[in-house]
């Protein structure tokens, strides 16, 4: 079986490529990663206009599109990336050629991509060259990127190899390029992005157009909730895959367990979360949900169906506080970190964030007033056992 997995470096992709390795290590995996900056529209420096009036041997194409502006180039554009945010400099520049094609783009040679650290901090090992058969249309790759996927909070490090494209999820080329071959595709959708509709009904259109079989797609608890415009953007998904024709299946996980940070807690000896005190909440272990992918996408059985994912466990700050105190020996305080001050810390990251600062304060607010809770009868099944504790997690972070 030859899987795609949408998000293989965050904290959901890296645990369900875990999760796939562990039900059959000879999985073919396949990751899409998404640029780690998404600019507005390319911009191609002239050279001999500034002040100096020199001129330059080459075109220096400064910033790389998202596709949202459909440019077209004539002729090759040698592209010298900086450092940008993420601090990641090339020994070489990209030669890249496109053309004019609207089924995709067709290249003379091979483009060597040498990917960044992109959201997770994670590093490549190696290069991957990318060749497209102009006859064909098909992309064949000389190798893998040693991918390392963050799992931030145990700081684990992974051995295997899989196969990343690192491609704007808004641009069809690169949709098109992740599902070529593929027969599952993964889709874990990017947290609080304003765009995160769009992304998530494009992948869909893409393994529509490849004729992948099987997609299943990461949600959320409670999507129906319109209240939060996460849940809001999920729904729109689950609706456009329910019309699409694939056998699909649509997962709805709790909150994670993995948003407490254990180490970050106890370096700081508190735990400060915006809630009251007393609000209880209900927490999924990520490594569950991981089984639980693995499961629906090895096994018969699980087509056109909707699990929502959540445990009988609900916990206050000041329990999981006491919980990690007792099983670390070190003492954590624990308080209310206040709303306002959690969305002014987004909102000063700069306007991109406007979005997601009102989607987090709606989230938070929906939580304390319900506690996200949810039935575990659909996790208990597909497992197989109970699900795991808190308790289970916190100790498991401590050995790692």
């Amino acid at each position: 079986m030859r899987i795609l997995v949408v998000g293989p470096t965050g904290r959901t992709g890296s645990h369900v490529i875990d999760a796939l390795r562990a039900h059959d290590p000879d999985a073919e995996i396949r990751g899409l990663c998404r640029y780690p900056e998404e600019p507005a529209r390319s911009i191609e420096t002239i050279p001999g206009t500034f002040v100096a009036a020199e001129r330059r041997s080459r075109p220096i194409e400064t910033i790389p599109g998202n596709g949202d502006t459909g440019t077209r180039r004539s002729r090759p554009i040698e592209t010298i990336p900086g450092n940008g945010d993420t601090g990641t400099r090339r020994s070489r520049p990209i030669e890249t050629i496109p053309d004019n094609s609207e089924t995709g783009t067709r290249r003379s040679r091979p483009i060597e991509t040498i990917p960044g650290n992109g959201d997770t901090g994670t590093r490549r090992a190696v290069a991957m060259e990318v060749v497209v058969d102009a006859a064909e249309g098909s992309v064949v790759r000389s190798r893998p990127i040693e991918t390392i996927p963050g799992n931030l909070t145990a700081g684990t490090q992974r051995s295997h190899s899989i196969e990343c494209l690192t491609g704007d999820l808004e641009n069809p080329v690169d949709r098109a390029l992740a599902v070529a071959g593929i027969d599952t595709v993964i889709h874990c959708a990017p947290a609080f992005h304003p765009r995160e509709a769009a992304m998530g009904t494009g992948m869909i259109d893409a393994a529509v157009a490849a004729g992948v079989k099987r997609f299943i797609y990461v949600s959320a608890l409670h999507a129906q909730v319109s209240s939060v415009p996460g849940n809001a953007a999920k729904l729109a998904v689950e609706g456009y895959l329910a019309e699409s024709g694939l056998d699909w299946t649509v997962l709805r996980p709790q909150n994670f367990m993995q948003n407490i940070d254990v180490a970050a807690t106890l370096e700081a000896a508190a735990l400060e979360l915006p809630f009251p005190l007393a609000t209880r909440l209900g927490y999924l272990d990520l490594a569950d949900l991981a089984e639980v992918v693995a499961k629906v996408a090895y096994e018969d059985g699980h087509a056109f169906a909707t699990y929502d994912l959540a445990t009988d466990e609900a916990l206050s700050t000041a329990e999981i506080a006491a919980l990690i105190t007792t099983v670390s020996g070190r003492p954590v305080a624990s308080g209310e970190l206040p709303v306002a001050q959690l969305v002014a810390g987004l909102e000063a990251a700069g306007p991109a964030f406007a979005y997601v600062a009102d989607a987090v304060s709606r989230l938070n607010a929906w939580q304390a007033r319900t506690g996200a809770r949810g039935n575990s009868g659909d996790l208990r099944r597909l497992l197989g056992r109970e699900p795991g504790r808190f308790e289970d997690y916190v100790r498991r972070s401590l050995e790692d």
